[in-house]
């Protein structure tokens, strides 16, 4: 029989679940600092009042929400035994918790230190626990080499996230854990990794136009401490634009970004243009697509990875055209993909590009010691054999 005494503590144990679905839907929707107490609040069906009294602010929520998860994911990785259930695990655990992985992604810099460090630490040891028995299988690669393959792999696992695709539930579980099993087993690592030389990074040299130096200081900024933090005026300062004369070449943040991902586009609409023209094959017209993707995403002035949290922040016919543009590309690379595997319907095509193209994009915040081997000959390579033609090029 339930007491009395029983209901609150009931109610109370549900309310804050509730709160930090809430919290978590909301951060992953609007972002961190767009969202407040009240949206929370008005999620659940409460005042913020009422929230105040389970949790003491949004730094409390945004740690609560990530910790948790990272916690459960921890759980069900611990339980897992060899390499294919530790992928199917991680696979489980993304379609369960699907806001998830992007919101650390973006937020992670918004968290006090401590917790900071802790979700470093806990995206280090799920890396580490694949690379483990990715070696188990592989004993030919070395550490670095084994964890780019197993930071691939969770690029993979956690791309549902970044994306709004969908299949039916075991499907999806399905090609996550076979898209992610090619590449723990591409051989494009070790054999692929000496064929080409990083770029070593230098100071740089700045734009003669005020305008592209803008850009090319905005977008790093964006990247490190997010598109709502950064002002207008750091972005000048970065340039080496004094005062108000900034305006005089951008309105807003909001056109810097909506000017550097036009001109991505166009890059990359040019780049497919091209390949299909001096291409033999769908596979090699794909893969060399897939290098010049890699390649963009890999520079420190590329706004490409943007794309996936910061575009609320652009007008609407902004979005619109930054939406079409990559749905344009999408439909190309899909084109190829199915021609070289015509087995495959839209709906699962879509998600398998998806996979890849979100594994290139996170690739590049990686560690050094693993980046350095991240080429794009090598990236390339990892993400057609996650598409299951790495063999046709």
């Amino acid at each position: 029989m339930t007491t009395k005494t029983d209901r609150p503590v009931r109610r109370s144990r549900d309310r804050k679940a509730q709160i930090l679905t809430a919290a978590l839907e909301c951060f992953h929707r609007s972002g961190y600092h767009a969202t407040g107490m009240e949206d929370i609040a008005a999620a659940v069906g409460i005042t913020a009042g009422g929230l105040y009294r389970h949790f003491r602010g949004k730094q409390e929520l945004l740690r609560r929400v990530m910790l948790d998860g990272l916690d459960l994911l921890a759980a069900a990785m611990e339980e897992a035994h060899g390499l294919d259930d530790l992928l199917r695990a991680t696979a489980r655990f993304t379609l369960d918790h699907r806001p998830l992985p992007l919101l650390l992604d973006r937020e992670t810099r918004n968290l006090d230190d401590e917790a900071r460090d802790r979700v470093l630490r806990h995206h280090d040891a799920h890396a580490d626990t694949i690379a483990a028995a990715i070696r188990e299988s592989r004993p030919e690669l070395d550490e670095d080499q084994a964890l780019l393959l197993a930071w691939c792999a969770l690029g993979v696992l956690v791309s549902p996230s970044y994306h709004h695709r969908d299949l039916p539930r075991p499907r999806f579980e399905d090609v996550l854990c076979t898209q992610a099993s090619a590449v723990c087993r591409s051989h494009a690592v070790p054999s692929g990794a000496a064929d080409e030389t990083p770029r070593r990074p230098g100071i740089g040299l700045t734009p003669a136009s005020r305008r592209e130096a803008l850009l090319a200081a905005a977008i790093p900024l964006f990247k490190a401490r997010g598109f709502q933090v950064v002002s207008m005026e750091e972005i000048g300062a970065a340039a080496g634009i004094a005062g108000p004369s900034i305006y005089n070449h951008f309105s807003s943040k909001a056109e810097i970004l909506a000017a550097a991902l036009h001109r991505e586009s166009e890059v990359l609409h040019f780049s497919l243009a091209r390949e299909l023209t001096e291409s033999h094959t769908p596979a090699e017209a794909l893969h060399r697509v897939l290098r010049i993707y890699a390649a963009l995403c890999g520079t420190r002035i590329s706004a490409m990875p943007l794309m996936v949290g910061e575009l609320v922040h652009l007008s609407a016919e902004q979005r619109q055209s930054a939406f079409q543009s990559q749905v344009a590309f999408l439909a190309e690379c899909l084109s190829l993909l199915r021609a070289c595997r015509p087995e495959l319907d839209e709906d699962e095509g879509r998600v398998m590009l998806g996979s890849v193209l979100t594994m290139v994009l996170i690739l590049y915040r990686l560690p050094s010691s693993v980046r350095r081997l991240a080429t794009p000959t090598v990236v390339a390579a990892v993400a057609m054999d996650s598409l299951g033609i790495g063999d046709a090029v």
